[in-house]
């Protein structure tokens, strides 16, 4: 490390007699500090990525120890970092500042979920703050630190990642940014891209999920020719972004599923093997490694300009001093002023956010605590009691008045925050300091929602009889008798003793939570800030040293070439062009073939084509068997049909194996009537969706990503539909990514998931969800699962059922599915 040896080369030169270690005590002190630093540091790279984009799994593979627990739905998120160490071995930090160290055993994995997940740690009650892991086959190098970061695009959360980003940027040297070969969030991407580009940060992109690339449905594109269509969707996404050296972007496509299953010694058979060398995992880890080194030249010459400049400015001074020539003291006592104002700007930082959580705490107390004093209200509290209303009557109207409070108090923060980094940026450039060097970073917890409840009660209400033998009964009666019966019925309505409570703990939680990371947060700040304050102090401590003492001339003309000698070995050449420039002129394009890697391009057989052809009509005809079958049970089968999809693909590939419709180049935002009974659409706005749903009684098909449930790009288009369906319409589910699921063994909890929230549905009670794969057994076994109250011997007849009709279809890794899709 050059900066280590400048660093070691210049306290040596300043030690050489005990005139110049008594008149330099100050610099040698100043030179001491940054070494300690340089060598125990390592070079960051932080991980970012969608939310259940493999994160976990890709960081696993990397550690070569499946030691961080997998979730599809958003978990605590406490800062999580990876190294190597000889030893297997994880730490927890605290809150508080403790540390306690994990017993490295065989329930390793289980002691550590219980601090990382939500499961265990529910609003992380252990006061976590950050987890180290550490193996001996971390897979970046000795010298190198991974840290996590929460996923990306969870629903509610933009101002948490917003915040996220924001912090954890300026503190890392390489970032990989992990989405999935399904994504279809290209928006999102470009959000972070631009965020990412703020900080000119070197990027390593990666598609995940490869392994779950398929052949189209019709048969036009390969394996490989939908990956790369998925891949060049990646490099629009950088060039539509704000970064500015777009040809330094690398961009690859991995299955980090497979790599880690072999990586972790969870299967170690052939083909395991031979699916790890398809991953692509080797290819990801050596475009990483070569973006480190590219780095590490970079972070030296930052520090070392940090020296040189600071001795330029030394010998610049001692000879005004020689000569005579008074020194500018006003110049180089400015940076003074630096402390006040530095102090200035963190506590008008601070007292904002203070002001922050108190409103929250205000409208917690104001509404959920019974006062039995008076007291003046404060403006705020005023406000609040005319948005909310009544005190015993939360609406839905009032909790999103409440949520668009909140998102106000959150863009404050994320304001905040952003303007002290800036003022703390300008003044670490003024000082010429080795600014990544300046920041630290502590994960941030994700804040919860708020919603209405409902809840179904039974009502009755007396009515006419129809006919005309109620009137002969009237008038026979002379009017007595009325002719009228009870019916009973059904109704939806506000449960407002679970909605104040729900929005109760938002609020509660939501302080909470804020105050936490906030307080973290702050420890950071003061730790940015006295770093630049003790900078300061020790220039002029050695400046007024300087000047009370007297300069021994021809010891500092010795000296003063000893220092100009040893900097020109160190001084950037001008024209020697960065590594990371020579070595990152070109991106990354891998072609994702790994599927059809090793194949010749061979013409079958006529025999082989024919028997090919009957097999696809054969699975065709099961499709539309089970479709007609869901469409029966429900008694919908005569109704109009309408398909909604956030994807061009998925909604390509649904239409085909269904409906057996092909060839259509569908344009997101526009909308496509297939025949006199079916209308589709891509990607719609909600004048669409109300031209198409509303008032209407209709099958709507809502095609989703079940690993991407969560996200606000699933969840956006979810809840418009829901907005817009009427009571009569069936809404039915359709997972488009099962074999996404199945390979991440996400399918139980994403399944369980997605009826959860099914079952939470006013509208579209009729509809089911449903399964769309290749392999059609897979939705039979979920719609019976829906329909039938299944128990171990009902599933079992079920297994032998579908193994008995279809034995080619059901192996026992498709039997190990149906499982985990009946016991959802």
């Amino acid at each position: 490390m050059k900066e280590i040896s400048l660093a070691n080369e210049i306290i040596e030169i300043f030690e050489s007699s005990n005139r110049n270690k008594n008149r330099y005590v100050s610099e040698i002190e100043w030179v001491e500090s940054w070494r300690k630093l340089w060598v125990t540091d390592r070079i960051r790279v932080g991980v970012v990525g969608v939310t259940s984009s493999g994160k976990s799994t890709l960081i696993n593979a990397i550690l070569g120890d499946d030691l961080l627990s997998v979730a599809v739905r958003p978990s605590s998120s406490q800062l999580v970092s990876c190294s190597y160490a000889k030893e297997r071995g994880a730490k927890v930090y605290f809150l508080n500042r403790d540390k306690k160290i994990l017993k490295n055993d065989s329930k390793l994995k289980e002691s550590i979920i219980q601090y990382s997940d939500e499961g265990y740690n529910k609003k992380n009650q252990k006061q976590v703050a950050q987890l180290e892991l550490s193996t001996p086959s971390f897979d970046l190098g000795e010298d190198v630190l991974l840290v996590d970061s929460p996923g990306l695009d969870a629903t509610g959360y933009e101002m948490h990642e917003k915040l996220t980003l924001e912090t954890l940027l300026p503190t890392v040297d390489v970032v990989i940014f992990v989405t999935t070969v399904k994504s279809e969030v290209d928006k999102k991407m470009k959000q972070t891209l631009d965020v990412i580009a703020k900080y000119n940060v070197p990027l390593m992109i990666v598609q995940n999920m490869l392994d779950a690339v398929r052949p189209s449905v019709d048969g036009r594109k390969s394996a490989s020719d939908v990956a790369k269509e998925r891949l060049n969707r990646v490099f629009n996404a950088v060039e539509q972004s704000k970064i500015v050296n777009k040809e330094d972007v690398r961009v690859t496509q991995i299955s980090a599923i497979s790599a880690m299953e072999y990586r972790c010694h969870i299967k170690n058979d052939e083909v395991a093997e031979r699916k790890y060398k398809q991953s692509r995992y080797s290819e990801f880890v050596s475009g990483v490694k070569e973006l480190i080194s590219c780095k590490r030249p970079e972070i030296e010459d930052q520090r070392v300009k940090t020296i040189i400049t600071r001795i330029e400015e030394l010998i610049k001074q001692e000879d005004q001093r020689v000569n005579n020539i008074k020194v500018d003291s006003d110049k180089d006592l400015s940076i003074e002023k630096i402390i006040p104002n530095i102090k200035n700007e963190y506590d008008k930082t601070h007292r904002s956010i203070e002001n922050v959580l108190q409103k929250l705490d205000d409208m917690y107390r104001e509404y959920f605590e019974d006062k039995q004093e008076t007291r003046e209200k404060s403006l705020f509290e005023k406000l609040m009691k005319g948005m909310v209303g009544s005190q015993d009557n939360l609406t839905e109207e009032d909790i999103k008045r409440i949520k668009d409070t909140v998102k106000q108090f959150e863009k404050a923060v994320v304001d905040n925050v952003q303007t002290f980094t800036d003022k703390c940026k300008s003044y670490i450039e003024k000082l010429k300091l080795p600014a990544r060097d300046m920041w630290s970073y502590n994960g941030l917890p994700r804040m919860p929602e708020a919603e209405v409840k409902t809840k179904t009660v039974q009502r009755s209400k007396t009515v006419k009889k129809p006919g005309v033998v109620r009137s002969i009964f009237r008038a026979i009666t002379f009017g007595i008798y009325k002719g009228e019966e009870v019916v009973h019925y059904t109704e939806t309505i506000i449960d407002e003793e679970a909605t104040r409570e729900s929005v109760r703990r938002y609020i509660e939680r939501l302080v909470f939570e804020y105050g936490k990371t906030l307080e973290s947060w702050d420890n950071n700040a003061k730790s940015t800030m006295n770093t630049i304050q003790q900078e300061v102090e020790l220039r002029i401590k050695a400046y007024k040293e300087k000047e009370e003492q007297l300069l021994d001339i021809n010891e500092w003309i010795q000296t003063r070439k000893r220092l100009e000698k040893c900097i020109s070995k160190y001084q950037p050449k001008s024209e020697k062009k960065k590594a990371r420039k020579n070595a990152t002129n070109k991106v990354m394009k891998q072609s994702a073939e790994i599927i059809t890697e090793g194949l010749k391009s061979v013409k079958p057989r006529e025999k082989v084509m024919k028997l090919y052809e009957v097999s696809q009509k054969y699975i065709y005809e099961m499709h539309v068997a089970s479709m007609r079958y869901v469409l029966d049970v429900k008694g919908r089968d005569k109704k109009n049909t309408v398909i909604v999809s956030n994807s061009q693909d998925n909604l390509t590939e649904f239409l085909q194996r269904y409906f057996d419709i092909k060839g259509e180049n569908f344009v997101k935002e526009t909308c496509y009537k297939l025949s006199k009974t079916m209308q589709a659409v891509c990607a719609p706005s909600r004048s669409q969706l109300e031209m198409l749903l509303k008032n209407k009684d209709c099958n709507v098909f809502l095609i989703i990503n079940g690993l991407q449930f969560h996200t606000e790009f699933e969840t956006g288009l979810r809840k418009q539909v829901l907005e817009v369906l009427s009571s009569s319409s069936a809404l039915y589910l359709v997972v488009q990514d099962f074999e996404v699921l199945a390979n991440g063994n996400a399918i139980s909890e994403s399944i369980r998931a997605i009826k959860m929230e099914q079952s939470n549905y006013q509208v579209g009670k009729n509809g089911l969800s449903l399964i769309s794969h290749s392999n059609p057994v897979y939705n039979m076994a979920f719609v019976h699962s829906q329909l039938n109250d299944s128990k171990i011997k009902e599933e079992t007849i079920v297994y032998n059922d579908l193994m008995d009709k279809f034995p080619a279809l059901v192996d026992e890794n498709v039997k190990k599915r149906i499982n985990n899709i009946m016991r959802a």
